[in-house]
């Protein structure tokens, strides 16, 4: 069952796609984001043994690091601690449940560090054959938007999408991993989002200057959270 429902879907260019999530109950939320984050098939996409020891090991550690955040405590709302990872995982699910495109795991279960990874946050491939790089900003009471997309920015600026690669190869196809390469790419920024009138963020969206850059790649996805209303 799915812990979200979209309430906007909308194509702002022909490679641009705006989504609005809302979650569900946000108690059952957080505890259903956590089963199907526990869900660890994925690492079947690692054919030596060794290599799949190691990326579990990676995983269960952040495992248990995010049922500290997302189960202990009050978990009837969004906090600071769990925020990031909320936006994180209802737009990777909304795009691989909407758009049908690739469906990899969160970064933090496959890379080094557990928690605050150094680059971006989720990945995906599209159809066509295109890596796209995911970052989820949350701000409490906020909309944050414009946070994600100069995040975004800053790291192509130095090329944390590239230095991504090696983390990924495993799951995407190698078209797209050598389109990325050649710089055929695509970004996700998902960010919180308040209660304002959809018009009014996408016009302010389609304003700021970062998404302006970002507009030129291949393909662009916004997906606005609603856990801020």
């Amino acid at each position: 069952m799915k812990n979200y429902t979209i309430t906007e879907y909308k194509e702002l260019d022909s490679h641009i796609t705006f989504i609005r999530v809302n979650p569900t109950n946000l108690k059952l939320t957080l505890k259903e984001i956590f089963t199907s984050l526990s869900d660890l098939s994925w690492l079947k996409f690692f054919d030596k043994d060794y290599i799949r020891s190691g990326i579990e090991i990676r995983a269960k550690n952040t495992l248990n690091n995010l049922e500290q955040k997302l189960l202990n405590g009050n978990t009837d709302k969004i906090t600071s601690n769990t925020g990031e990872t909320v936006v994180s995982e209802l737009a990777r699910k909304s795009i691989i449940d909407e758009m049908g495109y690739l469906d990899i795991p969160l970064a933090e279960f496959f890379k080094q560090k557990k928690d605050g990874n150094p680059g971006f946050d989720f990945f995906t491939e599209n159809k066509n054959e295109t890596v796209l790089y995911g970052e989820a900003k949350y701000i409490a009471g906020k909309n944050g938007y414009g946070r994600a997309f100069n995040q975004i920015v800053d790291f192509i600026s130095v090329g944390k999408d590239i230095s991504d690669i090696p983390d990924i190869r495993d799951f995407c196809s190698p078209n797209a991993l050598n389109n990325s390469h050649q710089g055929a790419k695509g970004y996700i920024a998902a960010f919180s989002s308040t209660n304002i009138e959809t018009d009014v963020l996408i016009k302010n969206i389609k304003s700021n200057l970062s998404f302006i850059k970002l507009s030129s790649h291949k393909e662009v996805i916004c997906v606005a959270v609603n856990v801020n209303i």
